[in-house]
């Protein structure tokens, strides 16, 4: 038997949760699955392909895969807390 705890809480930006509640099912359903694997292991997962951006304020931004063409932005809140801000397409 194989017990997961999860490493990272996300928490959601207005304008993330609006854009995903705008999403067709299929495409919702790739960014919940790439957002279990991100708070089950961590943004250093290798399918999620995360890179980080430098915001004009000097805060950092990060950029993770939900697929090839599917992206999700967000930033370190507090300890183990994630801020999802946005997703986009490639």
């Amino acid at each position: 038997m194989q017990i997961q705890s999860v490493k990272f809480c996300l928490i959601f930006a207005p304008k993330a949760q609006k854009q995903l509640d705008d999403l067709p099912k299929k495409d919702r359903k790739q960014y919940d699955k790439a957002f279990e694997c991100f708070a089950h292991n961590g943004p250093a997962y290798r399918s999620l392909r995360t890179h980080r951006y430098r915001n004009k304020d000097s805060s950092d931004i990060w950029s993770s895969s939900a697929s090839m063409a599917k992206r999700f932005y967000w930033r370190y809140v507090k300890g183990e807390m994630i801020e999802v801000t946005h997703i986009d397409s490639h």
